[in-house]
């Protein structure tokens, strides 16, 4: 590393000429995963309260969340502040198509200047690695980690001619990974570290990568919508032994989880701190390297796992999750 190098970093450290970017109708951001949760309120939020042109991917254009979007067609010279694609991250064809529809998004206006890509789109399956069927594996893989990479390939020429900066949604699940959710664990992590080395290669070119960790959103968003299918699936997979074992488990199990299954209306989050938060993500001049938004029990949680041993990690691990499990079940069923 240079001395000029070291200054720099130097400075970011200390905060030094940090400052808030003024955005507006001229700054493009592309976001993915828009049809609910937190992709949908980051659509509406730079839309609505940052006055930003907006390219929200769904996964389905007929979708209650893409249809919202969709009515948001305000425009300002004749031209729509709105846009919303169909993006299926498992297809290539899909990233290329979105690739050309952006690139004749951004030649509708001279002054339109590719701010961000927020890579938030992600699928999540529960169930415990034996359980787990190879597609419901893969299908975490290729979405959360491979098909992100995939996309910011694809547009990375893009996003470098204009130090747009990527913004990569992870998960706490990346920073301690639960049971039951191994692959989905495996994917985030892999996103983490992946992030990690972006930061680095893109700094020399002017660009910025984040990490950001929003905190348990899975109730207000159709990530894991599928639940009791993927669980159906697993089940009708089981051999005799499999069954004998784990039935009675695997009901309860299930049955905890039925909560999260069904696909829910989108709703904007009404989480001041993350957006704060996210808006420093978007608009610093020097943003953080990790923003992580979490309750108080997620920081108290994380911060134990930080310093306990392996063991009371794994004990404080299954008391975080309070997820039924075969032991506890086993006894349930003895009394």
């Amino acid at each position: 590393m240079s001395g000029s190098q070291f200054l720099h970093a130097l400075g970011r450290t200390l905060g030094l000429g940090r400052k808030q970017l003024k955005v507006d109708s001229r700054h493009v951001v592309i976001i993915t995963g828009c049809d609910s949760g937190l992709g949908h309120s980051m659509a509406v939020y730079c839309h609505d309260s940052l006055h930003m042109t907006v390219v929200s991917c769904c996964h389905n254009l007929k979708s209650d969340g893409a249809k919202l979007l969709q009515a948001l067609n305000s425009s300002e010279d004749g031209l729509s502040r709105m846009h919303t694609l169909e993006l299926d991250l498992l297809e290539p064809d899909s990233i290329r198509h979105v690739h050309c529809q952006l690139r004749d998004i951004l030649t509708k206006d001279q002054r339109y200047r590719l701010t961000a890509l927020i890579n938030n789109a992600g699928v999540m399956c529960f169930g415990e690695f034996e359980w787990q069927l190879p597609e419901q594996i893969e299908t975490q893989i290729n979405c959360n980690l491979l098909g992100t990479m995939r996309l910011t390939r694809e547009l990375l020429p893009l996003l470098r001619q204009q130090q747009g900066r990527i913004i990569n949604v992870t998960s706490h699940c990346g920073l301690q990974a639960l049971p039951a959710l191994g692959p989905y664990a495996a994917s985030k992590a892999a996103l983490r570290f992946w992030t990690d080395a972006l930061r680095v290669e893109l700094q020399q070119y002017g660009m910025e990568v984040v990490n950001f960790i929003p905190g348990s959103f899975v109730l207000d968003s159709n990530i894991a919508a599928r639940q009791q299918q993927h669980a159906e699936k697993m089940r009708k997979a089981f051999n005799q032994e499999q069954h004998a074992l784990y039935d009675t488990y695997f009901e309860a199990f299930n049955g905890y989880l039925k909560v999260l299954s069904g696909f829910k209306p989108p709703n904007r989050l009404k989480n001041d701190s993350l957006l704060a938060k996210f808006n420093d993500a978007l608009t610093s001049s020097q943003p953080l390297a990790l923003y992580i938004e979490e309750p108080r029990r997620y920081r108290f949680y994380r911060w134990l796992f930080s310093i306990c041993p392996t063991p009371l990690v794994d004990w404080l691990t299954l008391r975080f999750c309070a997820m039924p499990t075969y032991e506890s079940t086993n006894r349930q069923k003895k009394i």
